[in-house]
């Protein structure tokens, strides 16, 4: 999917612009699923890939688009057209949802 997509968007954390550390992640990670759902709401499809915490992964992208050290790549989300339009599965499980503890 990411050599066929007309555009790929590298979602990045800056460790300068912090205000809580470690939350970068968590920012990213809400900012990606975001990114997700307005493309599908655009009719586009878009696929949220893992970068982090995967090293080499954050290495590859840091070569690549040369990124400075304070930059930390979170996740890449090629986005185009979608060549095919499966069902939806429904996943819920109401097993999995606790009220009032676990």
């Amino acid at each position: 999917m990411t050599e066929k997509a007309p555009l790929g968007i590298l979602v990045c954390g800056d460790l300068t612009l912090e205000k809580s550390p470690g939350y970068w992640i968590v920012d990213c990670a809400a900012a990606t699923e975001n990114l997700v759902l307005a493309a599908h709401a655009l009719g586009l499809g878009a696929v949220w890939t893992g970068v982090f915490p995967r090293q080499e992964r954050m290495d590859g992208f840091r070569r690549l688009l040369k990124l400075p050290d304070h930059i930390m790549a979170h996740s890449f989300v090629p986005v185009g057209f979608p060549a095919e339009h499966p069902p939806s599965e429904d996943r819920f499980q109401l097993g999995r949802v606790h009220r009032n503890g676990w």
